[in-house]
């Protein structure tokens, strides 16, 4: 399993989650505008297709696609436990996570 393809795909959760009007109000504390849910709908998909393709290059179509669902599955279950217990802090984690995987790949290499 990649760190990175994981990050990306709690990364692409997190946007999507953010594009709904409740878990936005419930972590940004405001409604946002259409536009914006749009973006994040749009991100979030395109994050999670990128972890998809990350995935299945390291281990073929077949696999990858198992490897992923079950990547996506565990990134599901930590982010409703991150919107659960500590709503605010799933934006950083968002963005710090892709950022962290992709230097400790980098450093292990």
């Amino acid at each position: 399993m990649s760190p990175l393809a994981f990050a990306l795909t709690f990364s692409g959760c997190t946007a999507l989650s953010l594009a709904m009007s409740r878990h936005a109000r419930e972590v940004l504390r405001r409604e946002l505008p259409a536009r914006q849910r749009h973006a994040l709908r749009i991100t979030g998909f395109a994050v999670l297709g990128i972890s998809l393709w990350l995935t299945a290059a390291a281990t073929g179509w077949g696999m990858g696609t198992v490897e992923w669902l079950g990547m996506f599955a565990a990134s599901a279950v930590a982010l409703t436990l991150a919107l659960t217990y500590a709503p605010r802090s799933a934006p950083a984690l968002a963005l710090s996570l892709p950022a962290l995987a992709a230097l400790t790949t980098w450093a292990v290499a």
